[in-house]
This record gives C-alpha cells, structure tokens and sequence, in this order.
C-alpha cells in the first residue's frame, strides 16, 4: 500500500519536471533598423538673365542687387564640417536667433546657412563654410559704386573675384546690426574689383565653438546684401533701352523680371537675350510657354486703315511679324556658333510651346545643378540663324499692317521631375 503510494509521488514529480523542462527558451538573436527615413526630393528652377542686345548695342547695367537667398551656393567646407563640400544650395534659416539683425532691414536677403537648424557638429568644431554668388555686370565698371551690408555668426571674410577684401574670421558677435561697408574708400576699394561680364562674390563664415543647443546657444547664419550701380545721372542719360532693359542674377522670377520692354519698334528691329537656367536638386525636363499673346491694334493710323480701311477689329498683327529664334547657346555669348543644338523658330501670333530640354531633343535633359544658357533672337521681319555668322533681320516683309499695334505675352519657364518620365515631352505634358 505505502509502496504504491510512494511510486504515484514518483511519477508526478517526473510530469512536473517535463512541464518545467518545456519552458526553456532556445538560443535567439534581434536586430533592429530603426529611424528609417522616406523624404520626398524637390526640384527648383531658378533663372538668369545675363545678356540683351537691340540694334546692336548691349544691355548696360544700371544697377544690381546680391544677397543671401536659397540660390547661393555652398562651395567649399572645412574639415570636421557637418557637410562636404559639393557645391550645393544653402536653406534658409526658419527661425533666427532673437538676437541677429531683423532681416527687414536687408529685404530680400534671408539669414541662411547650410541646414536649418544648424547641425550639432557645426557648433563644436570652429567650421568654416563658403557662400557664393555670382553676378553679371555689363558695361563701364570706371564710376561703379558699391553698397554693402553684411552680419554673421560668427567671424567672415570676404572675397570678389578671388581678391580678399574684409578679413573678419576671427572676430565674433557680428550677428547684430549688420556691417556696413559704404565708406567711400572701402567703396572705391572694392568697386575696382568688379569686372565687366561675369563677377563672383564669395562670403566666408567662421561659427565659433561653442558646446551648446545649436538653436537656443550656438546657432549658425549669414545675412548680406551688395547692391552695385552707376552713378544716379549716368543711368537718367541712358537710352530708352538702357532704362527699360533688365539683366538679373539666379533668381525665381517675380514682378517686373521681363526679357523684352519695347515702346517703338520699327520694321527691321531686332536683338538678342541670353537666359540662364539652374535646376537643383534634380535632373529635369524644361520647357517655356509663350502663354496670355495679345495682339492688339492699339489704334488704327491713317497709313494702316488705307490698306485695311473695312479692319475694326480688336486683333493687331504685330505678333505675327515678331520672329524668334532660340538654341542652346553652349558658351553664353549670345552667338550661334557651330555645333550648339537648334531649338526652332517661333513667333508671337498666338501661345507656342517651346521643348528646351525633352525626350524629343538631341541632348535630353537638363543636368541638376549645372548651368546651361538658352540664346534667343527676334527680329521684326524675317530672321535668318546661321550657324557662326550675325543675325540677319529683314524688315521689308513688314508693312503699315503692324503700325501702332501692341503685342503681350507671359513667358514662362517649367521644369519637371526626369526620374520616372524617360518620354516626357513638351507638347504631350504641356500642363502650365
């Protein structure tokens, strides 16, 4: 009896001892990819507009304004700098230390560095970064004047055209009232630098170390604004074209950036632009739009109303007669040379579409990052592009038709993503 008793013991303790067994884990291993991240690309079409010509004579600059924006480059770094130095676009800063200077003051100019907010390791290693501009300046550089106004954080130097002129690296707390460098000797100082075409403007800033939120301690920025001009009576003296023409740098297009401003063309008038493109921060398609042609009569005069004496109408039939040719000027000089790429003949009569950069054309898209220049030449008449040989315009096809009409148009530039769309075109994707 006690035998038996003794043995059911003996079996339920070997259960329990399986039951526990079973709870063992095996061996095992965990990894984990965490913070991964998903953040959708953005493409920005900036323009230039860097030469202009009527009848022959160029554009001269009056006056032209450089400033810190999201079209000035980073182009170089130091090392232990948070980014490398492959040229690229530099952001605005979204929300500025409480202590820098109002960017009011300087409008359009924004406080700008290389990351918004500035990366942690820019704050503790002494970094140095380089900004860049470039402008065009055509004309006499013998009565230019400058004005500029600059603040940092911390320390800058500057340099135009590869001459150092203010060397203020080591020097902190310039992020208040920005520096003004309009005394006449620094002005005439600098203005000597400026050359006729193509000047580059180049800001240094040093942010000192600090071991400290890069937000609320050790933040990082630029501010600046250059405005270079002639004289206020050499420009008054200038021709109706030279008041009316404009030339800019990189820019986005707003109020008053127009390529033609004409009060009084005759038959036989014609000129040429050269436009500058720059897509960051992809590769892209690029085409322009002749969009909202008006042609207007403008008044019906006495010659026009002998040839069309029963012609009321709203419509003019100046646009018909404005002829325009454009190519993918390689070298920006405004001349058709050998071997640059035939975009086609166009003119104003009504809305075109005009491919600069689609599946359809020789050299497909248009590189992120590179600048590529767009010539375009217009006559009124017949225009004639051969390759390395002037323009020629005949204005005998005209007739007192045109006289007095008015013809308006938008141009505009459009830029799309080329990942994804290897058959885009212009004409088939001509959303505006």
């Amino acid at each position: 009896m006690n035998k038996k008793i003794i043995l059911s013991l003996s079996v339920i303790g070997i259960v329990a001892a399986i039951a526990i067994g079973g709870t063992v884990a095996f061996f095992s291993d965990t990894e984990t990819s965490a913070g991964n991240i998903l953040v959708a690309g953005s493409l920005d079409l900036k323009v230039d507009h860097t030469r202009q010509t009527y009848n022959g004579v160029d554009c001269k600059t009056c006056s032209v304004d450089v400033y810190s924006s999201t079209a000035t480059r980073v182009v170089a770094a130091s090392l232990g700098a948070a980014y490398s130095a492959v040229p690229y676009n530099a952001v605005e800063v979204s929300n500025p230390h409480p202590a820098w200077q109002d960017e009011a003051a300087l409008a359009p100019a924004q406080w700008i560095w290389v990351s918004d907010p500035t990366a942690v390791t820019d704050t503790t290693n002494g970094v140095e970064y380089t900004f860049q501009n470039k402008f065009q300046w055509n004309g006499s550089i013998a009565s230019v004047d400058l004005d500029l106004a600059l603040a940092s954080d911390n320390g800058y130097k500057i340099v135009l055209n590869g001459v150092s002129i203010v060397d203020k690296l080591l020097t902190e707390f310039n992020y208040g009232a920005a520096v003004p460098l309009t005394g006449p000797e620094e002005a005439a100082f600098i203005g000597n630098m400026v050359t006729n075409g193509q000047n580059t403007l180049e800001i240094i800033v040093r942010n000192k170390p600090l071991a400290a939120d890069p937000v609320t301690g050790n933040p990082a920025g630029l501010l600046f604004k250059l405005n270079v001009h002639r004289p206020q009576l050499d420009c008054e003296a200038d021709s109706a074209f030279q008041q009316a023409c404009r030339l800019w740098t990189e820019k986005d297009l707003g109020q008053g950036d127009t390529f033609f401003n004409f009060e009084d063309i005759k038959p036989g008038d014609s000129g040429t632009n050269v436009i500058s493109l720059h897509v960051y921060n992809n590769d892209a398609w690029v085409c322009m739009f002749t969009a909202n042609v008006v042609n207007e009569e403008n008044g019906l005069q006495e010659p026009e109303l002998e040839m069309i004496p029963e012609d009321t109408g709203p419509d003019g039939e100046l646009g018909e007669n404005i002829n325009i040719f454009m190519w993918r000027d390689t070298d920006g000089d405004g001349e058709y040379d050998s071997g640059e790429f035939s975009i086609g003949s166009y003119d104003l009569a009504g809305d075109s579409i005009i491919p600069l950069y689609d599946s359809g054309t020789v050299t497909g898209a248009l590189i992120g990052s590179n600048t590529e220049y767009i010539g375009l030449a217009w006559c009124a008449g017949n225009l004639t592009a051969t390759e390395d040989s002037p323009f020629v315009c005949d204005g005998s096809v005209m007739d007192n038709y045109s006289q007095s009409d008015k013809v308006t148009a938008d141009l505009i530039l459009r830029a799309e993503q080329f990942r994804n769309q290897p058959d885009f075109t212009c004409v088939t994707n001509h959303i505006q």
